[in-house]
């Protein structure tokens, strides 16, 4: 939430898209931050676990007019083909859908055609030992050059952006944390702040980003 706030301040405009809807609910915290300047959102799932309607009734609420789930799995897509569907480079790309090494891999390298030079990929389920094929995937992903890097690790989440925004982004979120008073793991991170920078930072594929476990 606070990221999709570093945007609206920028402003940094544009669609929004989340691979693997599920039932909602970070559907929904990207549904609000699209609601203020009428900004697309997607949403694509197979919804072979929670259905369809159900995740409809869930957003309703939500809708803004510029809402659009899409029943089908995210490797049936080109960026191409996104790009139809989004209008725009987007400003924010959840990638929570398949588990499975090849197919978070094929996600991954979608968000990083689709998302703008303001734009933030987030990848649920990095370092989730029952998940282990995101972190193959993450893993394969960053063994070539790529044109997003890595700036923040946050409660099971790996947020990726485009290496110019790298240095800042990483000051936002450990100013976020640091004067927050709501959550507890900003409780925690000052902790381990106070210890020494390696408990909060970490080194992998060339990059320094910052550790919210």
């Amino acid at each position: 939430m606070d990221l999709l706030e570093w945007q609206r301040q920028l402003p940094c405009h544009g669609p929004l898209l989340e691979i693997g809807v599920f039932e909602g609910r970070y559907f929904s915290i990207l549904a609000r931050a699209s609601e203020e300047f009428g900004d697309r959102l997607i949403g694509i799932d197979t919804f072979q676990w929670i259905g369809e309607q159900t995740v409809r009734d869930n957003i309703a609420s939500l809708d803004h007019g510029q809402i659009r789930l899409i029943k089908k799995a995210s490797r049936e897509f080109t960026a191409k083909d996104l790009l139809v569907e989004l209008a725009a480079p987007a400003r924010f790309v959840s990638v929570d859908g398949s588990h499975e090494a090849e197919d978070v891999l094929h996600d991954l390298e979608l968000a990083e055609e689709l998302i703008s030079d303001c734009g933030i990929i987030a990848a649920d389920d990095f370092l989730n030992p029952l998940a282990l094929g995101v972190n193959e995937a993450i893993n394969k992903f960053f063994l070539k050059p790529r044109r997003v890097t890595s700036f923040a690790y946050i409660a099971n989440k790996l947020f990726l952006c485009r290496p110019a925004l790298v240095q800042e982004l990483r000051d936002f979120v450990e100013g976020a944390a640091c004067n927050d008073t709501v959550e507890p793991r900003s409780e925690g991170f000052r902790a381990q702040a106070a210890k020494g920078r390696h408990f909060v930072e970490s080194n992998m594929w060339g990059q320094k980003f910052l550790l919210i476990p």
